[in-house]
């Protein structure tokens, strides 16, 4: 079986290169001609389902350091924070749950086949160019078919998905500290090299102490204190390259390097925060992406990937006859997509797509049940632009087969789940837009979920999701004080069936997991974006997000938990953020809140947690040189220095201070 995991890995490295030479040879033909006038934003008035999108510029507004950071600025999304720089970030969108939320890196999907939940405070925004949430289907046809079996898409792409864009050699080099021992060294540099081609590189080191303080209450006794164990180092490299063909064909290669060790921060009950558990992660992946024309109406994506991700868990004081815990666990994945669009006439475009993976679980426990897991994913997909209208629709046939290396593996999943959306502009010239889609979509019960020692069940069904989204979009220029205004208003409502929780089995020491739980969700989420000159120097910039959400539990009308929230979704979130910039300075404030929200199913006082906001300022000068650019960057992040949780009994840091320093010639 190694030698078959190694022979696909190499086939799926080498078909799309060997694809590229086949377009090789002594004939002579003629560059098509491109003209480039810079890159397009992303629209959401013109998207068929709900697209919000944090452009580069807007991410250096926000004191968000990584990708889980700058997601709380997303209506709708539920960010999972475990405190300080190394904490766990997942995210939930619209309270489906984290394993329903899809993330694609510079378009290709990131899995974590044993939690479901990918870790977003591994992704740094230093080097990133856009993240993009998309409700329902992704926003062009021609997709992996894996991107169609999510609820919802977190999209990160980096400067390298567009890299053939740019005029010359681009570099850049900074150095970002700030407080409880943060140092953050960071670089990276794009070549552009002859005949169409360019490489990249980058890299960046994140050292916290993550001593931060935290006030203790508990009735009449009170105490001040520091965050312990919080520590983390952490280490990130990337290599791209991107080739373009005569017949402007692209090739594009990546190659990701991660390293993280770090401690994890107790929960504080009882005044006793004392922790000495620690994670250690190594992650590295090779992907690799080719595109062309086949003519002028036809477009082919095929797309490869290997990756394979290290963790492990150590904790010391945990009770067992050998002394505490040393858990090591190897994820692999071999990944292979293939894409086809056509477009037949003017208003009407179908694709279609076949992915495949193949992932590894092993560990160093004893009766583990190394589970292996196949993938087939075949979707076909089309898109009639009426004009005034558009309507898009998909169907999407998903094929899951577990085996185990001991034990009873899942049964084999053969499903097949649609979904449709539209949308309809009120007039040529209106600036009225709404828009409607339902989706039906499944997700797999995870490795963890059907085999994790005591508690798995193999006898786990799909956890099943139906989503209605009904919305109105208003976008216009008004003047050039009011350059730019979009407001967009989404109602929507999920139903949750054979939902996957954890129940006692025997005794309150003794769990396992089932499929128990039906949730009905009803939201609205709200968008507002302007931007404007004020006067002929100062422009201004405002975002803001908000978020109503009311997450059932509809399993048993016997139960006490009968129609009470699930845990940790607030009635009311949300985000703002507004910027000012005047020739070399700019500087900004944003904000985000949440309301109170209960830690577990039963909704009594004991279990509320209150809500929460947070406030973070910065001032940047900016000043271009000869031959580089040079910027300081001063924030302030809590400024009113709330003490807060978002998980319960793990304290999140308050007030702190950051300097960057960062040249570059962009």
């Amino acid at each position: 079986m190694n030698t078959l995991h190694i022979r696909l890995c190499w086939w799926l490295v080498l078909l799309p290169v060997s694809l590229c030479r086949a377009q090789s040879g002594d004939s002579v033909s003629t560059l098509k001609k491109v003209t480039v006038s810079g890159l397009k934003k992303k629209s959401t008035f013109t998207a068929v389902t709900p697209l919000q999108s944090l452009t580069s510029e807007t991410l250096q507004q926000l004191n968000a350091p990584s990708v889980g950071d700058a997601a709380r600025y997303f209506s709708g999304v539920l960010v999972k924070d475990y405190g300080g720089v190394g904490g766990l970030k997942t995210v939930s969108v619209r309270s489906l749950g984290a394993a329903h939320t899809g993330i694609l890196y510079d378009g290709i999907p990131v899995s974590d086949v044993q939690s479901g939940q990918v870790d977003l405070s591994r992704y740094s925004t230093t080097f990133v160019q856009s993240i993009d949430l998309q409700q329902g289907s992704p926003a062009t046809l021609l997709q992996p078919a894996r991107a169609y079996s999510y609820a919802a898409v977190l999209s990160i792409n980096t400067p390298s998905m567009n890299a053939l864009l740019l005029p010359a050699h681009q570099w850049q080099a900074g150095l970002k500290a700030g407080s409880f021992g943060l140092w953050q060294p960071f670089g990276s540099l794009q070549l552009k090299l002859p005949k169409q081609a360019m490489i990249g590189l980058s890299s960046e080191a994140v050292f916290s102490k993550g001593d931060y303080p935290f006030h203790i209450s508990n009735g009449a006794y009170s105490e001040d204190t520091k965050r312990q164990n919080a520590d983390m180092k952490s280490f990130q490299g990337e290599l791209n390259g991107v080739k373009q063909f005569n017949d402007s064909s692209i090739l594009q290669v990546k190659f990701t390097g991660y390293h993280s060790s770090r401690g994890l921060p107790g929960a504080i009950v009882f005044f006793n925060e004392r922790s000495v558990e620690h994670l250690w992660n190594t992650d590295t992946y090779f992907q690799s992406r080719y595109r062309k024309s086949l003519g002028r109406n036809t477009g082919l994506l095929i797309s490869g990937k290997y990756s394979r991700n290290y963790t492990r868990y150590t904790d010391p004081d945990f009770l067992n006859n050998q002394g505490g815990l040393d858990n090591r666990y190897t994820q692999q994945e071999y990944y292979f997509a293939a894409a086809i669009d056509h477009t037949i006439g003017e208003r009407l475009t179908l694709a279609a797509a076949s992915d495949a993976a193949y992932s590894q679980l092993t560990a160093n426990l004893t009766n583990f049940a190394t589970p292996t897991r196949r993938y087939f994913w075949n979707n076909v997909a089309a898109h009639y632009n009426g004009g005034l209208w558009q309507l898009n629709g998909s169907l999407l046939l998903s094929t899951v087969n577990d085996k185990t290396g001991s034990g009873k593996a899942a049964a084999t999943i053969n499903k097949l789940t649609p979904s449709i959306a539209g949308n309809l502009k009120l007039g040529e010239s209106s600036p009225f837009m709404v828009r409607l889609f339902y989706k039906h979509i499944f997700r797999m019960p995870t490795f963890n979920d059907l085999y994790y020692n005591w508690i798995g069940n193999p006898d786990l069904r799909p956890e099943y999701a139906r989503q209605y989204n009904a919305g109105l979009v208003f976008s216009k220029s008004i003047n050039k004080v009011l350059k730019q205004f979009t407001i967009s208003a989404d109602g929507y409502y999920n139903r949750v069936n054979d939902k996957i929780i954890a129940v006692p089995n025997k005794n309150l020491f003794s769990w396992t997991m089932l499929n128990l739980g039906k949730v009905d969700i009803k939201g609205i989420d709200v968008n507002v974006e302007g931007a404007g000159q004020l006067t002929g120097a100062v422009t201004w910039f405002t975002r803001m997000a908000y978020t109503w959400q009311q997450a059932l539990d509809v399993t048993d009308k016997t139960s006490a938990t009968y129609k009470n929230d699930i845990p940790y979704t607030p009635r009311h979130s949300g985000s703002g953020l507004v910027s000012l910039q005047y020739r070399e300075w700019s500087g900004g404030y944003s904000l985000v809140f949440s309301s109170t929200r209960y830690t577990l199913g039963e909704n009594n006082p004991y279990n509320q947690l209150d809500g929460w906001g947070t406030q973070d300022a910065f001032v940047a000068w900016t000043k271009p040189m000869k031959t580089f650019c040079v910027q300081i960057r001063a924030a302030v992040d809590n400024v009113l220095n709330r003490q807060y949780d978002i998980v319960r009994y793990f304290p999140m840091p308050g007030r702190s201070f950051k300097l960057g320093l960062q040249l570059n010639n962009l």
